[in-house]
């Protein structure tokens, strides 16, 4: 993720409390963000990191520039995006539905990039 001189004072990195530490996430690394209930399942290059925050949080967090709330359950990195449907988005072999509250800002978005 490339920092322009506008966002220099912004941090590409957030803190997530899993397995009783504080575990750094970078937001370079994050494929796609999944909500289960009270705790949210963060899957990475390297590993899946479950912690108990809630969805709305981690989009409130995240630069709206690299990632795209598709579902109510489901945040995905736009650069980690390998293809795309009107139903679906494709990231690291996973198929993430896109709902019908979010279809059209999300095809928007994609439209754009």
């Amino acid at each position: 993720m490339k920092v322009s001189p506008e966002n220099e004072n912004k941090k590409d990195f957030m803190f997530v409390r899993a397995d009783r530490k504080m575990v750094k996430i970078n937001f370079k690394d994050i494929l796609y963000i999944e909500s289960l209930g009270d705790y949210v399942k963060v899957f990475t290059n390297n590993n899946t990191i479950i912690t108990r925050e809630t969805i709305s949080n981690f989009e409130a967090t995240l630069p709206s520039d690299y990632f795209i709330r598709v579902h109510r359950s489901y945040i995905v990195s736009i650069s980690k995006i390998s293809s795309y449907t009107n139903e679906y988005i494709e990231v690291d072999k996973k198929a993430v539905s896109i709902s019908r509250t979010y279809k059209e800002s999300v095809l928007q978005k994609l439209a754009q990039v």
